[in-house]
């Protein structure tokens, strides 16, 4: 397919798109790996810092020449434009010195210097940051050379297990200047896909994720064993096997510290106490519909307020998650 100023561009294929994906997420754990015995020592965070660049230079350099290799062109991006700087624009010192400071208080006087005694308190959060600025890195110099070799659209591509909120965001394909919404630890990639049947090959069906049990992730407990964690409730879970909308119901979680609650709380309907969203109620659309329905039920009050399965679909229905 043509980009925007005539350039003939190709769409990666699938084994591709995993290859790129693979070398990325090994750079983001190698940064960790190499932070740690860092951290552990108080080593000075300036030399923290410094190792974290050090890595978002490798990862935005790997990913701006898979980039250019896909366009067979040459590479445009600089790489090192992504060293040493976080996802925010500031010098990747900052969040480093913020994460540790969030659990062992740093005096003005110790800045930059290490000021922990125990560094068990704060290494979980401190690694997730630098995976995330590193995989950041990457990202960001994907984007770049992919504007710069005129590709007008992306998908984002995922490894199953994936959260729910990524799961749904990778169905589908986005413009160029589109932001790539991610979270702490996230390792979804971004690949250039202007060839619409081509990138159907590259998009997930959230439901399908759903069925196989995808949504989720992976957690290792203080014994080293990796213990599957859910990404969606039960309620959830079940909602989207009866055929409920899963960008609907992920959506009405959204913001949330636990899938299944929601930021407005709970109200009296049906005689009991039910869980309620208010998750697209503002739209013209809702409100013509809806007139007087102010909120949304939550998939979990609407299976124990229904008499049966048909009435749960009904309200399932009713309540816009079908």
């Amino acid at each position: 397919m043509q980009g925007v100023w005539g350039l003939l561009v190709a769409t990666p294929t699938p084994a591709q798109a995993r290859s790129h994906y693979a070398r990325q997420a090994v750079i983001a754990e190698a940064a960790v790996r190499a932070a740690r015995p860092l951290i552990a020592a108080r080593r000075p965070l300036p030399e923290l810092a410094t190792s974290v660049a050090t890595y978002q230079r490798a990862a935005a350099t790997s990913a701006a020449l898979t980039v250019s290799r896909w366009a067979e062109s040459p590479q445009a991006t600089n790489p090192e434009a992504f060293a040493g700087v976080s996802s925010m624009g500031y010098p990747v010192l900052e969040p480093l010195i913020a994460t540790i400071d969030a659990a062992v208080s740093a005096p003005a006087t110790a800045i930059p210097a290490p000021w922990w005694q125990n560094s068990t308190l704060f290494e979980h959060s401190l690694e997730m940051l630098i995976h995330s600025e590193v995989a950041d890195a990457g990202r960001s110099a994907s984007q770049v050379e992919m504007v710069a070799h005129e590709w007008t659209y992306y998908v984002r591509v995922l490894t199953p297990p994936s959260c729910a909120r990524c799961a749904i965001l990778a169905g589908r394909r986005y413009r160029w200047s589109t932001g790539f919404d991610r979270h702490p630890g996230c390792d979804c990639q971004m690949v250039p896909a202007d060839d619409p049947s081509a990138a159907e090959e590259l998009l997930t069906d959230p439901r399908a994720a759903a069925e196989a049990g995808q949504i989720g992730s992976y957690r290792t407990n203080k014994t080293g064993e990796r213990i599957f964690t859910p990404g969606l409730s039960k309620s959830d879970l079940r909602a989207i096997l009866d055929g409920a909308d899963p960008t609907k119901v992920v959506n009405a979680t959204r913001g949330l510290s636990a899938p299944g609650i929601t930021a407005a709380g709970r109200t009296e309907l049906f005689g009991r106490t039910v869980k309620y969203t208010t998750e697209g109620t503002k739209r013209s659309a809702w409100r013509k519909a809806n007139p007087s329905r102010m909120v949304r039920l939550r998939p979990e009050s609407i299976y124990a307020a229904a008499k049966d399965q048909a009435d749960a679909v009904r309200l399932l229905g009713l309540y816009g998650y079908l």
